[in-house]
């Protein structure tokens, strides 16, 4: 895994200013060390590898804004449609910004959100006085240094190359997500998590194509394709990539640089582009992901070759791969996510129906299970009792009912909170007490644990933003705003939500899965 900045530009592509770069990564690197001697407190005090690499960071933040590359442009873009202000927690419109590229409130909020890279379980105030004596230092610094720097940049002539097809596109992200400054270390820190930093086609796909980041939880995709200035149709082609239509394809013919496949579970077709056509052949089941650009598909990740399959063997596949991967399914079988809508509404009507509210709070998780155990059991029992021996036939129960498991860290905790997201299915949050109580409090006088269950709550990637506005609604956000070391702030809340949710505003589905034969 390469952090370094030699190691991550584009060798076919060479700017005059580029040379310029390594020397200033130096003398910002000594400028670090030289500024943290005066800071007030420890908190964001960085070693000697973390200050090379931010040093290489914030240089190449502002080679962007130099050459209006339009990484950073875009992320501002985006951020103005969302909070309505280009800097969320630090300006509250684009006028407070001044004509400098370099102002300092940009470079602050660039190493704002950067330090959560560095320090994961950082608390850190918007206002801290080291933190604002860090961005005026660097704004000062880089003003100057870019004085004498040709506007002329390798990596802007290399995203300055055409995007005539899906490959084109695909080569700028993959360098994009692994290599640009927005993104590197995101990407180290998510291959050490994931495959131990271990590199191969499924983990860089999942994490260009599928990943939120740090930058208002947007993806990759979003933040390339408007820096990109990509037509409008080749924009809504690529925003759904994070959607891959994952499946089992059947060849059926192929033409000059394309290959046509049926869907084998909605039995669509999709003319695939290829530059070698016999790649695959004809009959041949082929199971991958495939994603728009413009008149073709292509495909994302890796594929695996089945070769001649009979329709029997077709079909248990299908049955199988619905059962198991219901909620990719429905990114592109249209009537089984029709169905699936309807069923929730119903769940979600029956969840209130019996327990009065779409929001309970137990005592601790075995009352939990109890409960919905309980629930479950006179939903089964009121059915005629043929219907339910064909459902314990079909499902193999034992009982009547099926049986709800939790793992016993959620049984053992204290204050469960459960609430029933009308869009998606239940949501469970364990130590629930704890954010109750901080949130009652309406900011004033948090203990250490309720901060700490405040922060879990925002920052906790199976809660959503409808389970946080539905707590809201009952206690008011000042609470979670002291939490997070922010003071008054009118987008604050929309901004954490994206920040650390960003997932939720995406396409999401039900969480229903359903058995077909």
């Amino acid at each position: 895994m390469q952090l370094n900045f030699s190691d991550t530009r584009h060798p076919e592509f060479i700017g005059k200013g580029d040379n310029h770069l390594p020397v200033l990564i130096k003398s910002l690197a000594k400028l670090i060390a030289t500024i943290e001697n005066d800071y007030v407190y420890d908190t964001i005090k960085l070693d000697s590898f973390q200050k090379e690499v931010m040093a290489t960071l914030i240089i190449e933040f502002a080679e962007d804004l130099h050459n209006e590359i339009g990484l950073w442009s875009s992320i501002e873009y985006y951020n103005v449609q969302f909070f309505k202000t280009p800097l969320p927690l630090f300006i509250k419109d684009k006028s407070e910004l001044t004509e400098s590229p370099f102002d300092k409130n940009r470079i602050k909020y660039f190493i704002y959100t950067n330090l959560i890279e560095f320090f994961p379980d950082l608390d850190l105030s918007p206002q801290h006085k080291d933190l604002e004596f860090f961005s005026n230092s660097v704004s000062n610094f880089i003003k100057m240094s870019f004085t004498g720097v040709p506007m002329d940049s390798g990596i802007k002539k290399f995203l300055s190359q055409s995007n005539n097809f899906g490959w084109d596109f695909k080569r700028k992200l993959v360098w994009t997500g692994l290599n640009s400054y927005l993104f590197r270390y995101s990407f180290y820190r998510y291959a050490n998590e994931h495959s131990k930093g271990q590199l191969d086609i499924h983990l860089v796909d999942d994490f260009i194509c599928q990943e939120n980041t740090i930058w208002s939880g947007l993806g990759i995709i979003d933040i390339l394709a408007k820096t990109l200035k990509l037509p409008e149709k080749i924009v809504a082609n690529v925003s759904t990539w994070y959607e891959r239509h994952q499946s089992y394809y059947k060849v059926i013919s192929s033409g000059n640089n394309y290959i046509e496949f049926e869907n084998m579970i909605n039995n669509a077709l999709y003319k695939v582009r290829e530059t070698q056509p016999d790649i695959f052949k004809t009959g041949h089941l082929i199971f991958g992901g495939l994603v728009p650009y413009g008149d073709y598909w292509y495909w994302s990740g890796a594929q695996k070759d089945y070769g001649i399959v009979d329709e029997k063997t077709i079909h248990q596949l299908k049955i199988d791969f619905v059962k198991k991967s219901t909620r990719i399914v429905y990114r592109y079988d249209k009537e089984l996510l029709k169905k699936a809508n309807e069923d929730i509404k119903i769940q979600y009507s029956d969840f209130c129906k019996y327990f009065g509210n779409d929001l309970i709070v137990f005592k601790d998780g075995i009352s939990l299970a109890a409960a919905l155990q309980k629930k479950e059991k006179q939903k089964f029992e009121s059915l005629p009792k043929k219907e339910l021996e064909e459902i314990m036939k079909t499902h193999g129960l034992e009982a009547p009912y099926p049986k709800i498991s939790f793992p016993d860290h959620l049984l053992n905790s204290e204050g469960v909170a459960l609430y029933f997201n009308p869009d998606e299915g239940m949501e469970i949050m364990p130590y629930f007490n704890d954010v109750v109580n901080g949130l009652k409090k309406m900011g004033n006088h948090l203990t250490e644990d309720e901060s700490d269950a405040i922060r879990n709550f925002i920052m906790s990637e199976s809660i959503s933003p409808n389970f946080v506005y539905r707590i809201i609604k009952d206690y008011g956000e000042q609470s979670i705003l002291e939490s997070f070391l922010i003071r008054e702030n009118s987008y604050a809340i929309v901004y954490l939500l994206h920040k650390y949710k960003g997932h939720f505003y995406r396409n999401r589905y039900p969480q229903i899965s359903y058995n077909i034969e």
